[in-house]
């Protein structure tokens, strides 16, 4: 029988991908989501420094170190009562782990090209399939136990930006309608696995901000958000439909610019090009249209990844503070979504040029996002749910624009 007890809540919709767990408690942090890598903590066999999990009646392998570690991150945020999401990724390599070449045909995807940064899940093969439960259960036992042992996270973002895949969930080339069926599949046994432990696990599918357009123009590479929903949707009601939820993220039009009030291609319109967060009302309003329900609601809406750009200059990084606090504004405006995760807490020197943070990174240090001084965003991060917010909210506004601020 599965643990049963209500899903954790924060009273705070801010949240953030934590990079330094001491700082995001001082920053009042009330949501966090963590990357967690299949190809990182499996083994594929038995050793002294592996933990062994009997998945389908067959022993998995995990790393007992790791595990440890990780454990330690999520602990330390839950026990704070931070709401934390594990984002469950599937790249060939992550935090320097490189896959073990034995389990490579069992994890990545059949098809996966490595151009890709991330593989999708392989659920196609008996193989990948037993393995993809076994991580899902396992994950889901070890942090949804009542008693807290190693943490709590109840809730999994199955891959990243699925809709487009070839960067971020590959399967190498085809349909969408292939692709959104292969998801569905990964989504459904995600949820079940984790249903079987905890009664009340969330599974939810990821989507960047492409709405009706795609990121390439290979429609067998990249597809549309809304056609990946109307597809995914249709399939799970076709066969048991079942409560997955959604983990948006609404970055502006145009990453390197944060004032997302000047794109273009967010309309008021279910046929937007875009959903950023101009137009983010109009993400609550499709879904809830009747046949995106589920028994009668809203599905759980978080937006689990998205930042604001800083280019370096006082002005730039004042305007990302700006953007900011006019983002989480418009999200409170918005209602159904349940929670805002900014990405990113530093700076990181591989991220495409982006400076997301709201520290800037450390330019001496060799890693890449070694914390440096933190930026003006910090602060307005820090009181924009507190005391400061209608001072924090006037400023913005006067460097929105009083006819921007809608």
């Amino acid at each position: 029988m599965a643990w049963d007890y209500p899903y954790p809540t924060h009273p705070t919709l801010k949240g953030l991908q934590v990079h330094m767990v001491d700082d995001a408690l001082k920053l009042g942090v009330g949501h966090a989501a963590l990357n967690l890598n299949q190809g990182t903590i499996m083994r594929p066999a038995a050793s002294d420094n592996t933990i062994t999990y009997v998945s389908g009646g067959r022993e998995f392998y995990f790393d007992a170190e790791y595990m440890a570690d990780y454990d330690h991150r999520v602990k330390e945020l839950s026990d704070h009562g931070i709401v934390v999401t594990l984002i469950l990724l599937n790249s060939p390599k992550w935090d320097g782990v490189e896959v073990y070449p034995e389990l490579r045909a069992a994890l990545l995807h059949p098809a996966y090209n490595p151009e890709g940064f991330i593989s999708a899940f392989n659920v196609i093969t008996e193989e990948g399939l037993a393995h993809y439960r076994a991580f899902v259960e396992f994950v889901a036992e070890r942090y949804t136990r009542p008693d807290q042992q190693h943490g709590r996270a109840c809730g999994y973002i199955i891959a990243n930006e699925v809709n487009s895949a070839w960067v971020w969930a590959n399967a190498g080339e085809m349909p969408v309608e292939q692709y959104v069926g292969e998801y569905a599949i990964a989504l459904r046994t995600a949820f079940d696995a984790a249903r079987s432990k905890y009664a009340r696990a969330r599974v939810y599918v990821s989507l960047d901000h492409l709405w009706t357009i795609s990121h390439l123009p290979d429609p067998l590479r990249t597809y549309r958000g809304r056609d990946v929903i109307e597809l995914l949707n249709a399939a799970c009601a076709a066969d048991r439909n079942f409560d997955w939820s959604l983990a948006y993220h609404p970055y502006p039009e145009d990453l390197n610019h944060p004032d997302f009030w000047h794109d273009k291609t967010a309309l008021d319109s279910f046929d937007t090009p875009r959903i950023t967060f101009k137009n983010l009302h109009i993400l609550t309003q499709y879904f809830a249209q009747p046949h995106l329900l589920y028994e009668g609601r809203l599905r759980h809406i978080i937006l689990s990844e998205q930042g604001f750009n800083s280019d370096g200059t006082a002005e730039g990084e004042q305007l990302q503070a700006a953007a900011y606090a006019y983002a989480y504004w418009k999200v409170e405006q918005t209602p159904g979504i349940e929670s805002f995760i900014l990405h990113a807490h530093v700076d990181n020197r591989d991220e495409f040029g982006l400076n997301l943070g709201i520290w800037r990174r450390d330019p001496t240090s060799d890693l890449p996002s070694k914390p440096g001084s933190p930026k003006p965003i910090y602060e307005i991060f820090r009181g924009i749910d507190g005391p400061r917010r209608a001072e924090i909210l006037a400023w913005a506004r006067s460097v929105v624009g009083e006819e921007n601020w809608k």
